[in-house]
């Protein structure tokens, strides 16, 4: 027989051919050949592991990061939140809220009239059924507003187009006491029910009457009337026992900057104070915030790393139970953000800006809040007695330790000339924030250009060209048994012809 040769044949295309010549366990040969072949990928998806961890941490750090600056950070930077008010009162005569501009003290403030709407009401109807048509036309003029009505109208149709007419006006009718009740949409002296010229087909509305079809609409019930006009009441009020008597078309109102709701007739006092319960659980929502986010970043970067836990490898995974690969991938996390530079220096930015002065104002600490003990990570704490006491007796100096100080020209453009603790913060947790996000990347991104987002890319391209190398090498260990298997085959053949050729020769 010829002999083969390997260059013959095209070994990509031969068949897989396990041991039936040579006894060989082919399979498993080139099973343990490819692992050994295929440590450099686990060790490539095991490095990508590793970033993905550290991106995945970053980016939760950042989340919050950002959390603390837009929320806690931010209100501390406007001078709005530190000038809080509280106002106590008599709640009978009225409740009031303060705005910024508010000054402290008392205030009396003696309510002799309520703001009122315009009202008419009827007397009791003879309509059985206020759905059924009135077989009447016509057109009713309500404060200016024509209404037509048709010979299909019923009362409530009539009642629906006063309510949408526009005029200011809302009719209701009451089936039990067979009562049309009208209201103006608005109150004071110039809010209005005015029935006077409508006189139309079989309409007549006049002085003190509006009659269809023999109803009858009162005009003098419970308003101030002018023929056949119902007028509202204004608010009239005093302050501070004074002579003059201020009038206001409804019952809520801004005065003294006091958001004002009258409630009743009498006199209450308006006791102005700063809220120190509000501009107190501003702060600590804040330090709360602050301690949470200093001591994870903090533990990231002191985390121990356990190098003999590297990442799992898919089948390391499929070997084990899921609370071995739990606990084993908990320590070969750990550690991935030790004393990682980016992180280190966004820690100690931030610890720099608590523990600093204000010039000529004053420190964090000088109102009550300071900076723990080295070993606890720069956490802050709040001296409450202190710090209640300082936004009570000295609420400027708080505002400007955290908002700044500010000077107004002679134009009156307010520039800020000294940053407060909050603005310095803010500032430096959107440095920080920007740093993270170009090493980490960010899930808001389209496309991610960040160091870490390049890394895994680069080994994603590695792994490729990898597994690409491994399918070839594979194929050609499978070719060449399968060529071992071939030869192998060919000798026992021959090894058989010439035995039968011998027992021939000596038979």
């Amino acid at each position: 027989m010829d002999s083969i040769s390997m260059n013959s044949y095209n070994v990509s295309n031969l068949l897989r051919i396990s041991g039936l010549a040579t006894g060989l366990d082919t399979d498993s040969i080139v099973q343990q050949l490819m692992e050994a072949a295929s440590i450099p990928l686990d060790r490539l998806e095991q490095q990508k592991q590793w970033y993905q961890w550290q991106q995945e941490d970053l980016r939760d750090i950042n989340t919050q990061l950002l959390s603390l600056r837009d929320n806690s950070v931010f209100q501390l930077k406007l001078q709005g939140t530190f000038l809080a008010k509280t106002v106590a009162s008599n709640s009978a005569v009225a409740t009031a809220t303060a705005t910024s501009s508010a000054v402290n003290g008392v205030y009396t403030l003696s309510v002799t009239q309520l703001a009122q709407a315009a009202y008419r009401t009827s007397g009791q109807l003879s309509i059985t059924d206020p759905a059924a048509a009135l077989n009447q036309t016509g057109t009713i003029v309500l404060n200016g507003i024509s209404i037509s009505i048709t010979s299909t109208d019923s009362l409530n149709t009539i009642i629906s187009k006063i309510n949408s007419s526009g005029a200011g006006v809302t009719a209701t009718y009451d089936t039990n006491l067979k009562t049309i009740f009208l209201v103006s949409t608005t109150t004071g002296s110039a809010a209005k029910i005015d029935f006077s010229g409508s006189d139309s087909g079989g309409y007549n509305i006049l002085t003190n009457t509006m009659k269809i079809s023999g109803l009858t609409l009162d005009t003098t019930t419970n308003t101030v009337t002018d023929g056949a006009i119902a007028y509202g009441k204004d608010a009239q009020f005093t302050i501070n026992n004074g002579s003059t008597v201020y009038s206001e078309s409804t019952n809520s109102f801004t005065l003294l900057g006091l958001n004002i709701t009258l409630t009743g007739t009498g006199t209450t006092t308006l006791s102005v104070s700063t809220d120190v319960d509000k501009i107190y659980n501003a702060i600590k929502s804040f330090v709360d915030s602050y301690n949470d986010i200093i001591t994870k970043i903090n533990a990231k970067l002191t985390e121990k790393r356990y190098y003999d836990y590297p990442p799992l490898t898919s089948e390391q995974k499929q070997a084990m139970k899921d609370s071995d690969i739990e606990l084993w991938e908990e320590k070969a996390r750990s550690g991935n953000l030790n004393n990682d530079e980016t992180l280190m220096r966004v820690y100690y930015s931030m610890r720099n800006v608590v523990s600093s002065v204000v010039s000529g104002v004053g420190s964090l600490s000088s109102i009550g809040i300071t900076t723990s003990q080295w070993y606890e990570g720069g956490k802050l704490y709040i001296d409450e007695t202190k710090l209640r006491d300082a936004i009570a007796n000295n609420p400027d100096t708080v505002m400007k330790i955290f908002t700044g100080v500010y000077e107004t020209d002679s134009n009156g453009n307010t520039t800020l000339v000294t940053p407060g603790i909050a603005q310095k913060l803010y500032d430096t947790l959107d440095q920080g924030i920007d740093a993270i996000t170009r090493k980490a990347g960010s899930t808001t991104q389209l496309y991610d250009t960040s160091f870490i987002g390049n890394r895994i890319r680069e080994i994603d391209e590695r792994i490729a060209q990898m597994q690409d190398y491994l399918n070839d090498l594979e194929e050609r260990y499978y070719a060449q048994f399968t060529l071992l298997e071939m030869y192998v085959g060919q000798m026992n053949s021959q090894s058989m012809w010439l035995s039968q050729q011998i027992e021939v020769m000596m038979g």
